[in-house]
């Protein structure tokens, strides 16, 4: 379903569209002189630019930050965009902007799950980037050279016949920063009554893992140590299929605050997306059974108790209260 960042130990196409769009408009081209006509443009705040794009607020699934698999057997990848479902086979631009260039054959795909994806990239203003892909999108030939408005058509789906294929997948970049943003940020109309579900919180260390069991009698007990912290989360579908996404995790240990973390964008560096605050590839924070792995903590002997709280992009929010005994 989804088609976000795959996450290998190098991943040499993870920085997306940037190199290939320096290499092909250098700095002084027509493109960036058009961008960069108005001072005030590139003085704007992050809020006064996000003006610029509109992610569609229905019938979307943000998986930014999520563990992903592409295939069963495939090693997991953390999402950096949205699935999209269109109410026809057609491809809104999320804003005013220009064409930077589409492609077939699967020639930026390299950072992406091996999905053969074709691609539309449009540039707005402000530094943004906002990119499409599916295995069926095809560049309208309606388009103007001259600029795209915003929900013009910019593609097709083509073969389009009402099931998961006909969907497409929308990332959000801003150039100026090198960040691949969570497009939730832009969709100010999504509706997500829904709370976050936490399905496993688990300690684990060199091949030990235990799992949380709060709604037992008894205090489960562990030996003394540094742990990590895994986590597997889920944020349901609200009515019309819409899914704000995971948000913001915050853990406190022993009423302390031990990690605060959001998912509003990812880093784009060498090694792949680096998300909340951590190195890169988005692979280090996902393991085989698609759990987050969080900081690790030393735990000493005594008891302990832990308070795990997931909001999504909507706020709605999932409390997990964890109390264990280390020996």
């Amino acid at each position: 379903m989804s088609r976000g960042n795959m996450g290998r130990p190098r991943q040499p196409g993870a920085v997306l569209v940037f190199l290939v769009f320096f290499l092909i408009f250098p700095l002084n081209s027509p493109l960036f002189q058009a961008q960069n006509a108005s001072p005030a443009r590139e003085e704007a705040s992050m809020a006064e630019k996000a003006i610029s794009i509109f992610v569609p607020a229905a019938g979307i699934s943000v998986d930014f930050g999520v563990p992903k698999r592409f295939t069963p057997s495939g090693s997991p990848y953390l999402g950096s965009g949205a699935q999209i479902q269109p109410r026809t086979p057609e491809v809104p631009a999320a804003g005013e902007g220009i064409v930077l260039f589409s492609q077939g054959g699967s020639l930026l795909s390299s950072g992406f799950p091996r999905s053969r994806d074709n691609f539309i990239a449009l540039a707005h203003d402000g530094g943004f980037v906002s990119l499409y892909s599916s295995p069926s999108l095809a560049l309208s030939a309606r388009l103007k050279k001259n600029g795209v408005a915003r929900d013009e058509i910019v593609g097709t789906i083509e073969g389009a016949r009402g099931g998961q294929e006909d969907n497409y997948y929308l990332r959000v970049i801003d150039n100026s920063s090198k960040l691949v943003v969570n497009p939730a940020l832009f969709s100010p109309g999504m509706i997500d009554r829904a709370a976050p579900r936490i399905e496993e919180v688990s300690l684990i260390k060199e091949g030990f893992r235990l799992k949380a069991e709060p709604e037992r009698r008894i205090l489960q007990r562990l030996a003394q140590g540094d742990y990590k912290l895994a986590i597997r989360l889920n944020d349901p579908s609200y009515a019309g299929g819409v899914v704000s996404g995971l948000f913001r995790i915050k853990v406190v240990l022993d009423g302390q605050v031990a990690a605060d973390r959001k998912l509003d964008s990812a880093r784009n560096l060498d090694e792949g997306l680096g998300f909340l605050g951590f190195s890169a590839p988005s692979s280090l924070l996902a393991d085989r059974d698609m759990r987050f792995l969080l900081d690790g903590h030393f735990l000493a002997r005594g008891n302990h108790s832990l308070e795990l709280t997931v909001y999504d992009f909507n706020g709605n929010a999932g409390t997990l209260v964890w109390r264990f005994i280390v020996e």
